[in-house]
């Protein structure tokens, strides 16, 4: 039953390396396959997260003493695999989405020219056991647009997907956009979201600037989303008149 359990976590793409091995230096062949099939129905339930961790790689040396093979072998032979996939670790895909929301916030940036807009403030996301500062809770850049002595408030929450997931973008979880449109509220102050949506965070093929009170979910369809595409070749300019960011 330990062994079952520790398989449940190995995953996957660690699953063939053992069945390769197995099967190959069984002594009991048909009785090992078996158990690998029965192994393999619980492991299809888990997510390969692609890397071999401190973890894993005791599991697998145990199951291999268990089963009366050689551990270094083992862990050879799934180190191999691992290399030759070339697979994105779980903390890898985690740093590169980071990264890319990063950088599109970068991008953004940047897109506001400094002859009109003065960014007054660029809130973190740090929080450690539900603890976090105050600008964790409201949208990602804090802009005062200055046109002809008169001075607008505008806020910008910047969000880039690589892609849709059927046909839509989850551009905030629900508490976040109740957030968001609370701070909106509460601050007077017009938010909108920033999508890129393609390429990188540092070079999106797309980008749509979506008015926050337009939105009725925390999702937008592809549909709908084309009536708020922007030239990505061009500035941002906030309208204060009809308070439109374009």
């Amino acid at each position: 039953m330990n062994t079952i359990i520790g398989v449940f976590f190995i995953g996957g793409l660690l699953l063939s390396v053992l069945v390769s091995v197995f099967i190959k230096r069984s002594k009991n062949g048909k009785r090992k396959i078996a158990q690998l099939d029965n192994l393999q129905h619980v492991v299809r339930m888990s997510v390969a997260d692609g890397v071999l961790t401190a973890n894993e790689r005791a599991l697998l040396q145990q199951l291999a003493i268990d089963n009366e093979f050689d551990p270094n072998e083992i862990i050879a032979q799934a180190e191999q695999q691992l290399t030759e996939t070339g697979a994105f670790s779980e903390t890898q895909l985690i740093d590169k989405n980071k990264k890319n929301g990063d950088d599109f916030e970068k991008y953004v940036v940047q897109k506001f020219s400094k002859k009109f807009f003065s960014l007054k403030e660029w809130a973190g996301d740090k929080y450690v056991e539900g603890r976090y500062a105050l600008t964790t809770i409201q949208p990602d850049l804090l802009f005062d647009f200055t046109l002809a002595g008169q001075t607008t408030r505008l806020a910008v929450e910047c969000k880039w997907r690589e892609k849709t997931n059927r046909n839509v973008i989850e551009f905030a979880k629900p508490e976040q956009m109740a957030r968001y449109k609370a701070y909106g509220q509460n601050e007077g102050v017009p938010v909108f979201v920033v999508i890129g949506l393609g390429g990188t965070g540092a070079a999106p093929e797309r980008l749509f600037i979506l008015p926050l009170d337009k939105a009725v979910s925390n999702f937008v369809h592809k549909n709908q989303l084309k009536y708020f595409e922007k030239n990505i070749n061009s500035n941002f300019f906030f309208d204060v008149k009809s308070q439109k960011l374009r």
